[in-house]
């Protein structure tokens, strides 16, 4: 089977439109078309399916890709709508910019579509990082440290229930095993601190991926920003995987800026370098990270190995390292 559909744009909008209940999908969103007749052209079938299903004229269909799934191939072709169209059999439709195409759950087919048109509108060049668990390996080490930290006060916590904690903040952690005790909480991050200034920077790994990302990306015409709570260390850690010359700029929790979700450094940074925020995405491993996105008016992608958080709204949301590049690259149309 052979369907044309069609990215019927309106200005600098895009038309998409919700299946109706009882299809197959129902309830995705899609670039409307349908299936080729006997003879033919994929414009041809485009321009008779919009007429008869929306009742939508539009200018001359041109082909921007060809894919298949579930075995059918799909043409998809660009046009210009040239009226308002009138849905019959589908439940909702709606005039979106390109980048909001992420915020929309689309039909197999069209999902690499959509989001090849959300990253071109316009194509994302700078890249924000967090460090613990999106860059560096840290976390094993860090939860080891914490235990004994713990272990030195009389605490016994397991490292599972560290490492969740440890998930929403450090201090958080250091909180919940502290029971409300302020004067605990600080022997605990003192302790934490320095069990964690014993550990050799050699011995704490970038994440698996990560290096090839980074350099990927820098050949795509990328440029990278480091946005963590941790101190100096952070820049050791990346001295010791030869990672330190990937970054344009770095900003440092001893540089004063309010915690992350506040957006606080992330503005610092796209206003220190004259950046479009339309072109800037930030890349971590907790909700946090992505919230700062979202407050700076940029962006987030959600690195999720374990996943943690399924449920989170965030656009962007991979669970490999490996799958940066791909997810965050411009996809040609």
């Amino acid at each position: 089977m052979r369907v044309s559909a069609g990215l019927c744009f309106q200005g600098e909008k895009i038309w998409i439109f919700k299946r109706g209940p009882g299809r197959k999908n129902a309830h995705l969103w899609e670039f409307p078309g349908g299936k080729e007749e006997s003879g033919e052209t994929p414009a041809d079938c485009l321009v008779r399916e919009l007429r008869e299903e929306l009742s939508l004229e539009v200018s001359p269909p041109q082909i921007v890709r060809e894919a298949d799934c579930e075995g059918i191939h799909f043409t998809f072709l660009r046009c210009e709508a040239l009226n308002a169209p009138r849905c019959t059999e589908h439940e909702d439709c709606t005039l979106a910019d390109p980048r909001e195409l992420l915020q929309y759950a689309f039909c197999p087919a069209d999902t690499p579509v959509a989001r090849a048109l959300a990253l071109n509108a316009p194509a994302l060049t700078e890249f924000f990082w967090d460090f613990d668990g999106t860059l560096m390996d840290t976390y094993p080490g860090m939860v080891a440290c914490f235990v004994r930290a713990a272990e030195r006060v009389g605490i016994m916590v397991e490292p599972e229930r560290v490492l969740t904690l440890m998930k929403d903040s450090l201090g958080a952690c250091a909180r919940a095993c502290a029971a409300g005790d302020e004067a605990v909480r600080r022997t605990l991050m003192k302790g934490f601190r320095e069990e964690e200034d014993r550990l050799p920077p050699e011995h704490i790994r970038a994440v698996p991926g990560i290096p090839e990302a980074l350099n990927a990306l820098t050949r795509l015409g990328g440029r990278h920003y480091l946005v963590t709570h941790r101190g100096p260390l952070a820049w050791k850690y990346l001295e010791a995987n030869g990672l330190q010359d990937c970054f344009t700029d770095v900003v440092l929790g001893t540089d004063g800026f309010p915690r992350k979700p506040a957006p606080d450094s992330l503005l610092y940074l796209m206003k220190k370098h004259d950046l479009n925020p339309a072109r800037c995405v930030m890349i971590g491993d907790r909700p946090l990270d992505v919230d700062a996105a979202a407050n700076a008016g940029m962006l987030g992608c959600l690195l999720d190995e374990e996943h943690r958080f399924d449920e989170h709204p965030c656009p962007l949301h991979v669970d490999s390292a490996d799958k940066l590049t791909e997810t965050l690259r411009p996809m040609p149309l």
